[in-house]
């Protein structure tokens, strides 16, 4: 499915932020975040729904702490947040 590329492609890069260390400046890191969180709140409730279930269907590709954060991006980047509908 092409939202499970979408997701995959998002958690990709969201994982490489979180977990870069020193490489990239935590603030920066933040910022880039909390973008990437805006747009995807900015989706649709239906695109919204459809790119949470992705990230949790994706979420076993990944293992341990990596499969977590993945299964936990749906709420981290509030895209269940019944507020936005």
């Amino acid at each position: 499915m092409m939202i499970d590329q979408i997701a995959r492609v998002l958690a990709n890069l969201s994982l490489a932020l979180d977990y870069s260390g020193e490489i990239i400046d935590s603030d920066e890191i933040v910022r880039i975040q909390e973008i990437m969180g805006a747009d995807m709140q900015a989706l649709d409730p239906e695109s919204r729904k459809m790119l949470s279930d992705a990230f949790r269907r994706i979420a076993p590709e990944y293992d341990g702490i990596f499969r977590e954060a993945v299964e936990n991006m749906p709420e981290d980047f509030g895209l269940e947040d019944e507020d936005l509908d």
